[in-house]
């Protein structure tokens, strides 16, 4: 009790209650008067117990609680990693860290935050002071170091007093860092910066490369290079028109054009044709003759784009360019411009399909396209209107892996149906391993769901991971039917990865239940970094005999023997490996490989298509009837405004149709090629069925009512809209709205305020480098229809590198908002772990549960003195006659053992005695002897008879005898006595009934 009062403070958190411990004295003073015909002792306890219910009661109402401060620091670190520091001033900095870390308080924890353009942790609050050296998970392209603070505050723990120190150059890029201060200072946080001060002094910057947005086939347009500089420097301009370098100096053998520039900003312009229709991307590039003069590199580059008007073209892809090309040459004799490239080269800019018509894909799988480029088609579908084209293959749809996918959404048809045949299924077990790499378990997580999603609900499906509390190997998810896939993904998300020992437990718990299983293909995915030991060869050949493959994926291994390791378990197993450098990369491995248990969605069976939905423009003027199909890919009917135009046999789609936001998409379980359509290759309306299935989903034909204007001021965006109709008159829009696609196909709206007649301004503030779409959807006045059109504008290089010296100011001031500190140049001078200026927090213990418990006893106790009279005398004697119970069953004892003693004589000298001659004599030797009440001697050997008193005289007086002697015997006699006593009188009363005359 010592050491709790020393370590803890006793305190009222409502101490004005206690003043109703004042009620006390009324109350005994009536208890006194009252409680009268109580006893003396009775009313004084039943006054004490009222006054301390009451006490009780009012300290309840006070809140007591034990309050202990801890003296521990915990000093959260945000290292700012964007590009924009030099990369020798970040190791310096981190060189200070490490050398004042040492002089760490023990009990004191560290914690770190990366910040560049998102905040990530790299260590949680612990003793250990070690930092990490490179976060390869950031690009370093923005600094939001408001961000960074609120992680760092986030994360920061509540029992011990916090710290923040923050190594950054005070450049941010979004984000309110004084705001989050205030917050900061508000918690009692103080924030220490150490600035990392830099300042060029000779830099170019190219500021932008300006275009028209739109112009006519084969004009010439003039680009403008703004560039500014700090200094006199000479350089070279490079331009690139769609990827291809453009002749900027055709009298001299290189193709750039010298330059020089001057303090200030610079303006070089350029004319340049263009070409027929499409988009024209513009790339120019600043080359300093001293790279001295311009050491920032990724400042010199700037981009635009240019929209010629002409007939749009179809772009058509596969995975081998071979599948595609009986379509290709089809399309082409019908006068349609086809571009046609593999899922390699397909692009990953939505700006780059601006002028594309629509979009086949033939036989391509989901593997073949990050999920950004199917982000990117659901977005060219449903933003900007564009066509796509689905067609059947082995690749294909569900057999694909493109069932859970953003394109699978947008598709007219459920690539996951009902079963209706009797198909194999396939069963695909996960072994997830905790890699040692930045944010580890978080990628474990998306790339199971990823490759989850993948899977028909009639899959099996199991996850194993390593159990670090049970320390053996768990199911997440045992195997069973992948379902709805809503209890699989949520598992999934609970799931605790650890570092497993070795891949052995794992493997054969996989095996056991993937052998008995109904599946027909039947796969394992192993994700690690390789340090396990590897299983036994006897475990990989039963694998092998069962038909199970594996797949092995390498994720930062320790050393080349890891990746051996998994190498060799593939190889063993006819599974694949992979080596992955970058994580991005690891949800489109386990799209692939989830694919090889997804191949029972292939119908491959001769039928013949029948029209369902006659009054499609698709099929109008088709010779009829249709040629037969060898195969194609299961699929069931989709909802919403999809039609099923084509069906098989048991009216399975065949061709479907659908409208997805301003876009259509098209779908063709069956493929294009000789593969299942061998008799459509050789039919007469080949040709026009795809011509009318292409120009049925095409963009339709943009409005060219609106002009757009972007000026680029750095990140700031301006947009001048003009609504003009075909004499040159301002038009008025009764609506106007828009929408801006950023190059990581993220969306945000546009807000457009009318300035004047038939024109309108809106502003938006580009995050990052690279092309935004701008989608533009008016109405006319008094007119009904929506009209569309679309402009590029291009934000040429991120903002992080736009700052040419540190803002040392900024940081000052975050440092003096929070009461902070500006930490010296020399680490041996300051101490990180200063426990002076912070707040320490309190441990409280609330003490209202234990007296909560003591009061209701007491009150329990209170109530039953006043309502309970107990009577300590009949206590007492009830007690004394308990203890003299025992006693007196002992004396019975004894009286029993000296009459059993006293029956043994008798019977043995009965039986020594000799019979006599004389009859009475034998009569009254026989005759049972019956001692006197007192007698103590030995038995009679002479005439009993003689002794037994016939009662002749006064008969009236024997009752009256009789219930005298009772009397007087009952009250010294035991039990047993009265038992012979009455005994001995029925004896008596019996021998009188004998001698009565009859």
């Amino acid at each position: 009790m010592a050491i709790m009062i020393a370590m803890y403070n006793f305190y009222f958190a409502q101490p004005l209650w206690l003043t109703a411990c004042a009620l006390v004295v009324p109350i005994v003073w009536l208890a006194w008067r009252h409680l009268t015909v109580f006893g003396s002792v009775r009313r004084v306890l039943a006054i004490v117990l009222r006054c301390v219910v009451i006490i009780i009661l009012v300290a309840l109402l006070a809140r007591p609680k034990l309050a202990r401060e801890n003296q521990n620091l915990s000093l959260m670190v945000v290292l700012d990693r964007s590009q924009s520091i030099p990369s020798q001033l970040q190791q310096a900095g981190l060189e200070y860290l490490n050398e004042a870390l040492t002089r760490k308080i023990p009990g004191d924890r560290l914690a770190v935050v990366d910040v560049a353009e998102a905040a990530g942790i790299s260590k949680l609050p612990s003793s250990d002071i070690s930092v990490r050296q490179r976060n390869t998970t950031l690009n370093g392209q923005q600094s939001k170091l408001a961000d960074g603070v609120q992680m760092a505050m986030a994360i920061a723990p509540a029992d011990t007093a916090v710290r923040i120190l923050l190594i950054s150059d005070g450049n941010q890029t979004s984000g309110d860092l004084k705001e989050v201060a205030r917050t900061a200072a508000a918690n009692g946080i103080p924030i220490d910066v150490l600035p990392l001060r830099y300042e060029y002094d000779q830099e170019v910057i190219f500021n932008r490369l300006a275009g028209p947005a739109r112009a006519r086939s084969g004009q010439t347009i003039s680009l403008r290079f703004i560039l500014s500089s700090t200094a006199h420097a000479r350089g070279r301009l490079l331009l690139q028109l769609n990827g291809k370098p453009v002749d900027l100096a055709p009298d001299s053998p290189e193709i750039a054009v010298a330059t020089e520039l001057k303090p200030g900003t610079n303006v070089k312009t350029i004319s340049i044709p263009v070409g027929t229709r499409g988009m024209h991307e513009f790339e120019a590039v600043f080359v300093p003759d001293d790279p001295a003069q311009d050491r920032i590199v990724q400042n010199n580059r700037a981009g635009a784009m240019t929209f010629v008007a002409g007939p749009g073209h179809v772009l058509l892809v596969d995975t081998d360019g071979s599948t595609g090309l009986a379509l290709n040459r089809a399309l082409q004799n019908s006068d349609i411009d086809v571009r046609y490239c593999t899922a390699v080269d397909f692009p990953d800019n939505l700006a780059r399909l601006m002028d594309c018509d629509a979009i086949i894909l033939v036989n391509t799988d989901c593997g073949s396209f990050t999920f950004q480029q199917q982000e990117l088609i659901c977005r060219y579908v449903g933003d900007l209107g564009g066509g796509l084209i689905m067609t059947g293959g082995p690749q294909s749809f569900g057999a694909g892996g493109w069932i859970g996918s953003p394109v699978a959404e947008i598709l007219p048809v459920d690539l996951d149906p009902p079963q209706k045949k009797q198909l194999p299924k396939g069963a695909l077990v996960l072994i997830m391993h905790s890699c040692e790499m930045p944010q580890g378990n978080l990628w474990g997580e998306r790339i199971a769901i990823a490759a989850v999603k993948t899977l028909s609900r009639l899959d099996l499906v199991g996850i194993l991971a390593y159990n670090w509390q049970g320390g053996n190997a768990g199911w997440v998810f045992p195997l069973g039917p992948t379902g709805d896939k809503k209890k699989v993904i949520s598992a999934i998300r609970q799931m605790q990865v650890g570092d497993m020992p070795g891949f052995s437990a794992h493997i054969q718990a996989a095996y056991q239940e993937l052998k008995d299983c109904d599946a027909a293909q039947k796969h394992i995915i192993i994700i690690s970094d390789g340090d396990p030991s590897p299983p036994g060869a006897q475990l990989l050949a039963q694998l092998k005999q069962a038909g199970i493959t594996c797949t092995g994926v390498a994720v930062f291994p320790h050393s080349p023997a890891d990746v051996q390791s998994l190498l060799r378990i593939a190889k063993s197993t006819g599974g694949r490996f992979y080596n992955v450098k970058d994580p991005q990369q690891l949800p489109q491995i386990f799209i692939k490989e989830a694919q090889v248990v997804r191949r029972a969605l292939i119908v491959e069976e001769t039928i013949s298509p029948q029209i369902t939905y006659s009054l499609s423009e698709i099929t109008k003027g088709l010779s009829l009837p249709l040629p037969n199909l060898d195969g194609y890919v299961l699929t069931g009917p989709g909802g919403g405004l999809s039609h099923v135009i084509l069906a098989g046999g048991q009216a399975d789609p065949i061709l479907a149709t659908g409208q997805a936001g301003l876009g259509r998409c098209v779908v063709f379980t069956s493929s294009a090629d000789g593969r299942w359509a061998s008799d459509w290759l050789g039919w007469g309306g080949f040709e026009r069925f795809w011509e009318q299935v292409v120009r049925w989903a095409a963009k339709p034909a943009q409005s060219s009512d609106c002009e757009v204007f972007a000026d680029v001021q750095g990140r700031n965006v301006t947009l001048n809209v003009e609504a003009i109709d075909a004499e040159g008159k301002f038009m008025q829009l009764a609506h106007i709205d828009g929408q801006i696609i950023a190059p990581d196909v993220s969306t945000s709206p546009l807000q457009l305020t009318q300035v004047g007649p038939g024109q309108f301004r809106g502003r938006f503030q580009g995050s990052t480098s690279g092309s935004y779409i701008v989608n533009l959807r008016y109405r006319k006045a008094g007119q009904d229809k929506t009209h569309f059109t679309q402009t590029t504008v291009t934000v040429p290089f991120a903002p992080e590198f736009r700052d040419l010296s540190d803002n040392a100011a900024l940081l000052e001031e975050v440092s003096e908002i929070t009461s902070g500190r500006v930490l010296p140049s020399d680490p041996s001078q300051e101490r990180l772990f200063d426990h002076t200026g912070v707040k320490f927090p309190e441990t409280q213990l609330p003490l209202t549960q234990p007296l909560m418990l003591i009061w209701l006893a007491v009150f329990l106790l209170d109530v039953a003195v006043r309502r309970i009279a107990i009577d300590f005398r009949a206590i007492a004697r009830r007690i004394a006659v308990f203890i003299r119970r025992p006693v007196a069953e002992r004396k019975a004892d004894r009286t029993l053992h000296r009459l059993r003693l006293a029956q043994q004589k008798l019977r043995t000298r009965l039986t020594a005695r000799t019979s006599g001659s004389d009859a009475s004599r034998s009569s009254d030797a026989s005759r049972r002897y019956e001692a006197a009440e007192q007698y103590t001697g030995d038995l009679p050997n002479t005439n009993i008879q003689s002794q037994i008193e016939t009662p002749t005289d006064k008969p009236s007086e024997k009752p009256t005898e009789e219930k005298t002697k009772e009397t007087e015997a009952s009250e010294d006699e035991t039990h047993i006595q009265q038992l012979l006593r009455a005994k001995r009188q029925a004896a008596g009363r019996q021998q009188d009934d004998k001698k009565k005359p009859g």
